[in-house]
């Protein structure tokens, strides 16, 4: 009997994935790259799960190996973020992402962050913010708001620095509309859109992006991690 597309989720840590993974009934296991995928049932859902490592590029890999290996219906990256304006363990949905350290203004004039996709008949495509499917994101925002109490809706800004400086953080959020600073996101909702395929992307907020991001970050990272978690493992049914 052909295998139903999975849904694929990842993680840049292990504490982002490590609940989903002591969830699942693991049916097998393969090694890509150095990456290590998981295949099984995580709530009676097919999945696959792998941690990327950290950064746009490890991201990237990870997302498109899925995309190559196992042809998933629905791609998910979930886990930790800098908050704009959202409190320590609160929960964002991304309705999209921008890759802000992406910068041609020297010799283009569109605006930062805007990438160039390039099309098949030699042309480029701008791309400045990556869609992530309204469907995912609605269920994901209402499960939030049923288990949690609370939810924000908006964009995730990602890139390849940990954010801790609050002049740059506030200027993301002025710029771009952003809620949540990380370094993976908008490199796998690329890959997504490239692909055609759906893409959420779930942060919860371990710190607030700003001069306190070295100390909050280790303090409270693997108990938003594993909120991240928990959220995803009760909505896949959903999805």
């Amino acid at each position: 009997m052909e295998r139903k597309q999975p849904v694929a989720i990842i993680g840049a840590m292990e504490m982002e994935i490590e609940a989903l993974l002591g969830a699942m009934e693991e049916e097998e296991s393969r090694v890509v790259a150095g990456l290590v995928f998981h295949r099984g049932k995580i709530s009676g859902v097919d999945c696959v799960v792998a941690r990327c490592g950290a950064g746009k590029v490890n991201a990237a890999v990870c997302a498109q190996t899925m995309v190559c290996l196992y042809d998933p219906r629905l791609l998910i990256n979930l886990g930790v973020a800098g908050g704009v304006d959202v409190e320590i363990g609160g929960l964002v949905v991304a309705q999209s992402c921008v890759q802000y350290d992406f910068d041609t203004t020297a010799v283009d004039p569109t605006p930062r962050g805007t990438i160039l996709l390039a099309q098949p008949d030699g042309t480029d495509k701008e791309v400045l913010y990556f869609p992530c499917d309204e469907r995912v994101g609605d269920i994901l925002a209402q499960e939030a708001q049923r288990i949690y109490g609370g939810v924000v809706r908006g964009v995730v800004a990602t890139g390849d620095r940990f954010m801790a400086d609050k002049d740059w953080s506030r200027r993301l959020g002025e710029e771009y509309g952003a809620r949540a600073i990380e370094m993976e996101g908008g490199s796998v909702a690329q890959v997504c859109c490239m692909n055609q395929i759906p893409c959420a992307v779930l942060r919860a907020i371990s710190d607030n992006a700003n001069g306190d991001a070295t100390v909050d970050f280790p303090t409270f990272a693997r108990s938003s991690s594993e909120k991240s978690a928990k959220l995803l493992e009760q909505a896949l049914p959903l999805l």
